[in-house]
């Protein structure tokens, strides 16, 4: 079998469009390619993208990696772990979408089967160059099995996504859930309607959209003294994936504002920000409104992002999500498997109980 890198994702459009799923909006050629367009992924990023192209028609994007942020897959103690014994961790591979912690496919197949044939020359790649692993990151499910055999240690977490039980709007939500919990949700959302906040959602996103939208986004990172990881012209590039923008209004001026995508199934938060700093408001911008607009458009469940134990309470489930590492050095390989193996039962431990302080009725404390 064999393979090439390429280094750009605008060429291999045409490969990628053979072998994309539908659904999977963050894992699909627009995405990347905005993010490659827009210089988001520079040097400064710590994310270099390269593409491996192999003869069964199947594509691998994968990112060099100085560091590990934006991947949300912490393996910052493995990486200090290498320093202390004198070994390099960085540079390293990663595949995933880079600032984008949602499950999804990382390998662009016609079947898995041939998705394992080009991982395995992308293990070779990583064998025979310096680099110290390689790490698939929010594997989708139909996809794991791929990884199953190749050495690779799985990882688990847990994040939280509501799902809908044929709701047919807030309050039927709320109905379902117990009273203590039912007299929070509605104590923060009258607090946010007892200011004057209104909402607006955009559909069809125009640049000032785009311009009021990014103010807000910046913001959340300029407040805490870092640089945003996305620019502006990434998200005027992604009007072909039909995003929503939830403005908050007060006053009669917008002061917030939430991003989300949607497909046939699942409705997606992903981006936010505010320029006045509201109790509740991060609530209702990320969850409520989302919630809402969910119902309204039937999606089956609502993914808000990643972490946040905080959820539970407001009626988002947990569910676990897997990565997978392989890990060249052997001895560092049986170190980083003991401990994803007591993190992963520590994870599942965690899992288990979460379920029993949900909020709705019959269930939880």
């Amino acid at each position: 079998m064999t393979y090439s890198i390429k280094k750009n994702c605008k060429e291999l459009k045409t490969a990628i469009a053979r072998n994309q799923k539908k659904e999977d909006i963050f894992f699909s050629f627009e995405f990347l390619n905005a993010l490659e367009e827009s210089d988001c992924l520079d040097a400064d990023s710590g994310w270099k993208p390269n593409y491996l192209v192999h003869d069964t028609d199947t594509i691998i994007p994968f990112y060099e990696k100085e560091n590990s942020h934006g991947e949300f897959v912490f393996d910052y103690a493995w990486a200090n772990a290498y320093f202390r014994y004198g070994q390099r961790y960085y540079p390293k591979l990663v595949m995933s979408v880079p600032f984008t912690p949602v499950d999804g496919n990382r390998i662009f197949s016609k079947s898995n089967e041939d998705g394992r044939s080009a991982l395995n020359s992308l293990i070779d790649y990583t064998r025979q160059n310096d680099f110290s692993s390689l790490h698939a990151l929010f594997v989708a499910k139909e996809q794991r099995d791929i990884f199953g055999s190749q050495e690779f240690i799985e990882r688990n977490d847990c994040n939280f996504v509501w799902k809908n039980q044929s709701y047919s709007d807030f309050d039927d939500f709320l109905e379902a859930l117990s009273s203590r919990h039912r007299k929070n949700i509605k104590k923060e959302r009258k607090y946010i309607n007892s200011l004057g906040i209104e909402f607006e959602i955009v559909k069809k996103i125009k640049k000032e959209d785009w311009d009021d939208f990014y103010l807000f986004y910046a913001l959340t990172y300029v407040k805490r003294g870092q640089k945003p990881y996305l620019n502006e012209n990434f998200f005027l590039k992604l009007s072909s994936l039909k995003p929503q923008i939830i403005f908050a209004h007060k006053g009669g001026y917008r002061i917030a504002a939430a991003l989300f995508f949607n497909n046939k199934d699942t409705l997606y938060g992903r981006y936010w920000g505010a320029k006045e700093e509201i109790n509740y408001l991060h609530f209702e911008m990320c969850y409520y409104q989302g919630i809402e607009l969910a119902i309204k458009q039937k999606n089956q469940s609502f993914d808000p992002g990643i972490q946040g134990h905080h959820k539970l309470k407001r009626g988002f489930e947990p569910i676990l999500n897997t990565s997978f590492h392989w890990i060249k050095n052997s001895e560092f390989r049986k170190a980083i498997r003991k401990f994803c193996d007591e993190e992963s039962r520590n994870i599942l431990q965690y899992f288990e109980q979460s379920k029993k302080y949900l909020p709705f009725k019959n269930e939880g404390i």
